[in-house]
């Protein structure tokens, strides 16, 4: 796969933001734990008028900060897991989430599959050469509508390219991810209204399972998932393998 190490970097990346996110807001709760508060017994402690404003208006200014920075982290959780045109994961927060059920499947033997989805509006359009963005905004955002309508509340799809839709399917084996598949495929099959007039678009799919040898790590997933769609592509066009 061409963009391997782009991709171990991003989840490296995220890995190192996700770990930065939880520091602060930790430092948060602790500064929310920690009220300020002043005692004075007999006059041991004297403290003038003027310094007891300046705690008072720090103490506000680290409650309102805290709440910024709160919303700020939720902010910026929401930008790093998701695409804004299909309102799917990103591709670095699904790469996230295949790590971790990758590792999981390790260790308790619980298996999974991966879905990868490519959307076709050329096979069957010779004289469409190129798309513009707003019509390969279109073609993502409805391929994301029909996936949103089938997979089930444990599953995680995400669009992990231009034109690239890869679904983590938990506790699923080739089969189920084959019907899953065949169901997108045949509802996306149909022609669209494009700025350059009505155009026909399928997608391709592969299937890989957790168990496969080859999918010992993050590395030798991704490859397998860049060889299915590789196959799709030659069998093609409109067809799913695994």
């Amino acid at each position: 796969m061409k963009d391997a190490p782009a991709i171990l970097h991003d989840i490296r990346t995220i890995r190192d933001i996700e770990s930065s996110l939880e520091e602060a807001e930790t430092f948060i709760g602790r500064i929310k734990a920690n009220k300020v508060r002043l005692t004075l017994q007999n006059g041991n402690v004297s403290i003038t008028r003027e310094e007891l404003s300046k705690i008072t208006d720090l103490v506000i200014t680290l409650e309102r900060s805290g709440k910024a920075l709160e919303t700020a982290v939720r902010y910026l959780r929401e930008l790093m897991a998701y695409d804004e045109v299909t309102q799917l994961f990103s591709r670095r927060y699904l790469f996230h989430l295949l790590e971790k059920e990758l590792h999981r499947a390790q260790r308790y033997d619980n298996p999974f599959a991966v879905l990868a989805l490519e959307i076709d509006p050329f096979s069957h359009n010779p004289d469409l050469k190129h798309l513009s963005q707003e019509d390969l905004n279109l073609m993502m955002a409805e391929t994301a509508r029909v996936v949103r309508k089938y997979v089930r509340d444990s599953d995680s799809p995400g669009r992990t390219g231009e034109r690239t839709i890869i679904c983590l399917l938990p506790e699923t084996d080739a089969k189920g991810a084959l019907i899953l598949g065949e169901r997108i495929r045949k509802s996306v099959d149909k022609t669209y209204d494009l700025s350059s007039g009505p155009s026909h678009m399928t997608l391709v799919g592969g299937i890989v399972e957790s168990h496969d040898p080859a999918a010992t790590d993050m590395a030798g997933l991704l490859y397998l998932i860049d060889q299915k769609l590789t196959e799709a592509r030659a069998k093609g066009p409109n067809v799913i393998v695994k």
